[in-house]
C-alpha cells in the first residue's frame, strides 16, 4: 500500500499529459459527445441516441466505418494514406453483387474482390518503393481508375443500384455486427502490435531509413500492410451490401475523407510510427458517428453537419501537424 502511494506521489502528471495529449483529447471528445447528445432533446425523431431504434441505426453506420478504419490503421502506421477507399468500396461491392448473382456463388464473387484487393496492395507498394512517388499519388491513380470503372458500371440510366439475390440478414443483424467489430478489432490489434508486419509498419512510419537499415524489407512490409487493409476493405463491402441488400453508385462516396477524419479524431499521428494505436480507429470512429447522428437528431441540417465536421478536421490537422516556428510542416 505504501509503495502504491509513493508511486502516486512521484508520478509525473505533466509529463504524462504531454506524452498522451492527443489520446487524452480524443477520449475527451468522445465523452463530451456522449454527454452532450444524451442531454440535448432530440427534435427529428423524438428518440435520443440511446433508444433501441437509434442504437441499431448507429451500429449499422459504425460497422462499415469501423472496419475500414481498423484496416487503414496499418497503412497510416507507415505514414501513408489511401484516398481511393470510397471508389474501391463501390467497385468491389458492385462486382461482388454482379458476379455472385451471375454465377450463383457468393464465394466466387468474394474470391474476385479479394484478388483485386491484393492487386491494389501490390500496386501501392511497388509505386511507393520503386518508383519513389508518395503513396498518396498511387492512391490518386487508383481513385481515378476506380471512379471510371464505377461510372461505367452505372452508365446505364435505368440502373440506379445493384441488388444482391442472396439472403444476408444474418450479416445485417445487430448482434453479428457488434461481434464482428469486436473480433476484427482484436485481430487488428494483434497484427499491429504482435506481428512482424505491424511492428515493421510502425518502424517505417517512425523512420523508414532506420527501419531499412535494421532489416525491414520495404516492399514486403508495404505489400503486407496494404493487403491487410484490402482484406478489411473487402469485409466492409459485405456489411455495406447487407445493410440495404445492394449498392448504389454514391453509397460509399466520401469514405476516403471520412476514414481520415475518424483516425485523426482518434489521435492518430499523420506521420504514423510507434504512437499508432488501434484505439485511434475505435475512438475516432465512435466520435465521428456520434457527432453525425447526434447533430442530425437535434435537427441540424446536413450542410451544417458537413461544415462542422470540416472545421473540426481543419482544427485537428493544424494542431497535430504543428512544428516549432511554423503552422504546418514543409
Amino acid at each position: 500500500m505504501t509503495s502504491i502511494l509513493e508511486k502516486i506521489k512521484t508520478f509525473d502528471y505533466k509529463r504524462y499529459i504531454k506524452d498522451h495529449a492527443f489520446s487524452l483529447a480524443a477520449y475527451t471528445g468522445l465523452v463530451l459527445c456522449l454527454i452532450i447528445f444524451s442531454i440535448l432533446p432530440p427534435i427529428v425523431t423524438g428518440a435520443n441516441i440511446w433508444s433501441r431504434m437509434s442504437l441499431n441505426i448507429t451500429i449499422e453506420q459504425i460497422t462499415v466505418y469501423m472496419i475500414l478504419a481498423l484496416g487503414a490503421t496499418m497503412i497510416y502506421a507507415m505514414g501513408s494514406m489511401d484516398i481511393s477507399v470510397g471508389y474501391q468500396v463501390a467497385v468491389f461491392s458492385t462486382l461482388f453483387i454482379i458476379i455472385s448473382n451471375a454465377s450463383g456463388s457468393m464465394f466466387l464473387g468474394l474470391l474476385v474482390i479479394v484478388v483485386l484487393g491484393i492487386v491494389c496492395a501490390v500496386f501501392n507498394a511497388v509505386v511507393g518503393t520503386y518508383i519513389k512517388l508518395p503513396t498518396v499519388m498511387s492512391s490518386v491513380v487508383l481513385m481515378q481508375l476506380f471512379r471510371g470503372i464505377n461510372q461505367t458500371l452505372f452508365s446505364d440510366s435505368s440502373i440506379n443500384s445493384y441488388a444482391i439475390q442472396f439472403d444476408l440478414s444474418i450479416v445485417d443483424s445487430t448482434w453479428f455486427r457488434v461481434l464482428s467489430m469486436v473480433v476484427l478489432a482484436i485481430i487488428a490489434c494483434y497484427i499491429l502490435n504482435y506481428t512482424k508486419i505491424g511492428k515493421r509498419a510502425k518502424a517505417v512510419g517512425a523512420n523508414k531509413y532506420a527501419a531499412a537499415q535494421a532489416g525491414s524489407k520495404m516492399l514486403i512490409t508495404r505489400i503486407a500492410s496494404y493487403t491487410v487493409f484490402g482484406m478489411f476493405l473487402v469485409i466492409a463491402c459485405i456489411f455495406l451490401i447487407a445493410r440495404t441488400s445492394g449498392i448504389g453508385e454514391s453509397d460509399s462516396s466520401g469514405f476516403q475523407m471520412d476514414v481520415m477524419i475518424m483516425l485523426l479524431m482518434g489521435g492518430m499521428p499523420l506521420s504514423g510510427g510507434m504512437r499508432t494505436k488501434i484505439s485511434c480507429a475505435v475512438c475516432g470512429c465512435l466520435t465521428y458517428v456520434l457527432l453525425d447522428r447526434g447533430l442530425g437528431l437535434c435537427g441540424v441540417s446536413a450542410e451544417y453537419i458537413t461544415l462542422i465536421k470540416a472545421l473540426i478536421f481543419l482544427g485537428i490537422v493544424v494542431i497535430t501537424c504543428r512544428k516549432p516556428g511554423v503552422v504546418l510542416p514543409r
